[in-house]
């Protein structure tokens, strides 16, 4: 999470919470949400990665328009 900045560390560090709580709705929500809020293609990359590791990126609450 080198690339990312401190508010967008923090929503992540809630999103994985969540998601280790059984929340995975509330986590693909989140992390969805940043990687379309984010500005830069670096940070992009890093939220993607991180729904890839989580198994996110196939849950039907996680949209991203790219």
């Amino acid at each position: 999470m080198t690339k990312l900045n401190k508010a967008q560390q923090r929503a992540v560090r809630i999103d994985i919470q969540a998601y280790n709580l059984g929340n995975h709705g509330a986590a693909a929500r989140g992390l969805s949400a940043l990687h379309r809020s984010a500005l830069k293609r670096a940070q992009k990359d890093e939220i993607l990665k991180l729904a890839l590791a989580y198994s996110l990126v196939t849950h039907p609450d996680f949209i991203i328009c790219d």
